[in-house]
């Protein structure tokens, strides 16, 4: 009897030891695991995107549709290969950005085949062209979530079973940037990485906002967006660079004249409201060949030499009536590549504001040189081109 005791005591003991055995390496590394912290396998991932929504996964997402192109300037942060596990994309990458698509499909040849699915927000994509790709998530922006709930498209995915979640970068900048590469870093498997993304961004919007808040003069700014491409003049309000204008200690007159959203205003109430500061977005956009351009935009990115920007600088001051503003002829005339109002590069964005706003504040800052040792550090593909330019240098 004592020995039948005995023996089940030593037997209970050794089961409690191998059930906590069993949950400590449950609990660490979790067995299957991609060396970055996100478990697969049956372990459930839940995610919160930027609309504030909750999404639960069976297991770590595969198969990833991005609905915007323009997604893989997070993954380039987060990735060695940023089309990894992206199974399609929107077209937006090429229309939009056809110059850093170039140059990612140079590195990484094999995304060449990956199929791009067109716009949602136009309208040209079906719920058949995504299941098609059987993705396991698709991520859409906040942008595109207002047309595809208002379109029906929405509710049509959710019968047909497809996942989703949301991203931002563009509507409200400082709050979601940290949420959606957190968002991405979970998608892609890889937290680590993405928390070290958003620790460094913090640091430097901290930095900026805190000491542009203690400045005392605040220009009036208007952020030209894609001047010289669209007709004049779609000024920014309050949302992605007009956003980053307020926080780098400048006044964005833009919600003034327009309210929240991205308006067209003529060139006379551009003169009219006469900004202090005259910031224009440019780009690489590729134009119809057929038509000629009575103003050329101001060509910026991965492509654009510096000698190619500044011979462009001044096209969109060729708009009839634009020789009356003061910003211009006072030296406050600046150009911005367009592409930092929908990324996680528009840190840099938010730098260079405050350098043009606040020069003697900011004196230690130097957008063009971090934007660079930010490849260096942190993407997959080389530093190449011009992505800003300041009227006093230029004109020097």
């Amino acid at each position: 009897m004592k020995v039948s005791r005995t023996f089940a005591a030593l037997l209970l003991s050794l089961m409690a030891v191998l059930g906590l055995a069993g949950c400590a390496s449950d609990s660490g590394s979790g067995g299957d695991n991609n060396g970055d912290g996100g478990k697969s396998g049956e372990t459930a991932l839940t995610v919160t995107d930027a609309a504030g929504r909750t999404v639960e996964f069976d297991k770590q997402p595969e198969r990833i549709l991005l609905g915007e192109g323009r997604g893989v300037f997070a993954t380039s942060i987060l990735l060695d290969d940023p089309f990894e596990k992206v199974v399609a994309y929107g077209d937006d990458l090429d229309k939009a950005a056809s110059a850093m698509r170039a140059k990612m499909l140079e590195k990484f040849p094999g995304a060449k085949d990956l199929p791009m699915i067109g716009s949602l927000q136009k309208g040209d994509v079906t719920v058949e062209n995504l299941l098609a790709q059987k993705p396991d998530v698709v991520v859409m922006t906040l942008d595109q979530k207002k047309v595809v709930e208002q379109n029906g498209f929405l509710a049509d995915m959710d019968k047909a079973g497809l996942k989703y979640v949301f991203s931002d970068f563009r509507q409200d900048p400082l709050k979601n940037t940290p949420v959606s590469m957190t968002l991405f870093g979970e998608l892609f498997g890889k937290q680590e990485r993405a928390k070290k993304y958003n620790e460094f961004w913090e640091g430097k919007v901290t930095d900026i906002t805190e000491r542009a808040a203690k400045t005392t003069e605040k220009p009036k700014t208007a952020v030209w967006m894609a001047a010289g491409f669209n007709d004049c003049c779609s000024i920014a309000g309050d949302a992605n660079l007009g956003k980053l204008v307020t926080a780098a200690g400048g006044h964005n007159i833009g919600p003034d004249i327009l309210g929240t959203d991205e308006t067209t205003i003529t060139p006379e109430k551009l003169v009219e409201v006469n900004p202090e500061r005259l910031i224009v977005s440019g780009g690489e956009w590729a134009r119809d060949p057929q038509k000629t351009d009575a103003f050329r935009h101001v060509e910026l990115g991965y492509h654009a030499d510096a000698a190619t920007a500044q011979s462009t600088f001044d096209g969109p001051l060729q708009t009839p009536g634009m020789d009356q503003l003061t910003a211009p002829t006072s030296g406050h005339y600046y150009a911005v590549y367009h592409q930092f109002y929908d990324s996680p590069y528009n840190v840099f964005a938010l730098e260079a504001f405050a350098k043009w706003f606040h020069p003697e504040e900011f004196s230690d800052l130097d957008p063009a040189k971090d934007f660079e040792k930010f490849h260096d550090e942190w993407m997959p593909i080389e530093y190449s081109g011009t992505f800003f330019l300041d009227s006093q240098a230029v004109h020097q």
